[in-house]
């Protein structure tokens, strides 16, 4: 199973295991006992020896079972979509953004359109940018999924190139996109594509978060367990409501890369850590 990202997070697991203890126990011995006795031919007192079993005490190591409090680490990960996962996931965001826009939601381009032609601040210039600024996103987005599911030592040198280059202009068409976005962010918060895009998230979330031991040949588990999104979506409310300790402590970090990975497309587990490391300097520095 080929993986986007992985990390490890420890649990406390109370084990019962034997444990050498130090402790007085009662043993049998012979030992030899020196006793006296009258000699019949002599008369006179006379001492012997003789071997007794006698119960005495000593200190001895024993193993004896106690309840130990440890930490296991367990491996935690989300694996690299396949190509028939990129496709479902396509597909999930055109429904869902079809199901809000029925609902009377705008997208973002239409949204943009409208306060435009209301008055907003953007000329021409500007409004054929923001336009172009979004079939760009989409044609980088969609080379970085194609080519982001093949192994690097199966890439061509010009593959790579291009892979790379496409990393590279993703983020500086989100630059762009957020400077214009965040000025007006409450407008864009509740847009038909922002609410399909965050579901899509989500769902690769559902399906791509794994588990297990921090150890060789251990066998990796889904974090949650269904057949659909909606078993799956099931499956990630009862581990909130349950407390379980795994989602605990995964969950955040989990979405922060599967976020990350959907809105920029990075495929190295050391340019998610660069990034992950520059959102947490932003979030000390508000």
């Amino acid at each position: 199973m080929k993986e986007l990202y992985s990390f490890t997070i420890e649990l406390e697991k109370t084990l019962t295991k034997k444990v050498d203890v130090e402790k007085e126990v009662e043993i049998e011995k012979e030992v030899e006992v020196e006793k006296k006795r009258k000699n019949k031919e002599t008369g006179k007192m006379e001492t012997y020896t003789e071997i007794e079993t006698r119960t005495t005490t000593e200190k001895q190591i024993v193993q004896e079972e106690r309840e130990v409090i440890e930490e296991v680490p367990i491996k935690v990960f989300l694996k690299k979509p396949t190509r028939s996962q990129l496709e479902e996931g396509d597909m999930f965001y055109s429904i869902w953004l079809n199901k809000f826009i029925k609902m009377g939601l705008l997208t973002r381009s239409m949204l943009a359109k409208q306060h435009i032609e209301l008055g907003g601040t953007l000329n021409d210039d500007e409004k054929s940018k923001y336009s172009r600024l979004y079939v760009q996103l989409y044609q980088k987005q969609q080379t970085v999924q194609r080519l982001g599911i093949m192994n690097e030592s199966d890439m061509t040198n010009e593959q790579k190139e291009r892979l790379e280059q496409a990393i590279s202009d993703l983020g500086v068409i989100r630059k762009e996109l957020t400077d214009f976005e965040t000025v007006q962010a409450a407008m864009f918060e509740h847009t038909a594509d922002i609410k399909a895009r965050n579901k899509t998230i989500t769902w690769y979330l559902l399906n791509l978060a794994y588990y297990a031991p921090d150890e060789e040949n251990a066998q990796a588990a889904p974090l949650f367990n269904g057949e659909d999104f909606e078993e799956k979506y099931t499956s990630y409310q009862d581990k909130d409501e349950q407390d379980d300790e795994i989602y605990l402590k995964s969950i955040d970090k989990l979405s922060s890369i599967a976020t990350i990975w959907y809105m920029s497309g990075v495929q190295q587990q050391s340019d998610f850590d660069k990034l992950l490391e520059e959102v947490q300097e932003e979030v000390l520095n508000v």
